[in-house]
């Protein structure tokens, strides 16, 4: 069943999933709206794809956790997978957005985060809360990511759509927060104790 405010991105590699992430998240955070969750960027050498980091978006904490380079972990095309590093920025990142942020992003979803229990428990929660979250997702079929995508908004990227695709988003998530914001009655310890 489809949950209001979950979309998942899916696309090819170098469809623009990235772009529209990170376009996304320049406008929630000009709006003053308090984004979380992790970004996992390429990391090339010479114009050559050597692996991935994974960065936590509010802080800004990275570390690399796939490469070309690393002599030990699951092997995921040509990287090889460190999930313990994975994990010591994805896991807090995710809990602390679950906890503070009103938009979560997961940019991605994919086979590398995914050798990660810990990974999919929290994506797991984030889905099953009431906040509004945002993940992109490869074409291929992967079993965990069509869960999430049969309780979401699914949207399919091709090059050259991230603009359209962000502001689309950005929309959609601006007014979903402008009805939880308006539909928020405070609660007793929401008042004042001098009332």
């Amino acid at each position: 069943m489809r949950k209001e405010g979950k979309f998942i991105i899916i696309g090819r590699p170098g469809s623009g999933k990235s772009t529209c992430i990170m376009l996304l998240l320049e406008k929630l955070r000009d709006s003053g709206i308090k984004v979380g969750g992790i970004r996992t960027p390429e990391l090339r050498e010479r114009g050559i794809r050597k692996g991935f980091a994974v960065e936590d978006i509010l802080t800004g904490r990275t570390d690399v956790f796939a490469s070309t380079d690393f002599k030990e972990g699951p092997s995921i095309s040509k990287y090889r997978v460190d999930i313990v590093r994975f994990e010591s920025i994805a896991i807090p990142a995710l809990r602390r957005a679950l906890e503070e942020c009103e938009v979560v992003m997961i940019d991605e979803i994919g086979k590398m985060e995914l050798l990660s229990r810990n990974f999919i428990e929290v994506v797991r929660d984030i889905w099953e809360s009431e906040l509004i979250s945002v993940g992109t997702a490869p074409l291929v079929k992967i079993e965990e990511v069509e869960r999430l995508k049969n309780s979401s908004e699914v949207i399919i990227i091709e090059r050259g759509d991230s603009e359209r695709v962000s502001n689309y988003l950005f929309n959609r998530i601006r007014d979903l927060l402008r009805v939880s914001r308006s539909s928020h009655h405070p609660s007793p310890r929401d008042t004042p104790s001098y009332l």
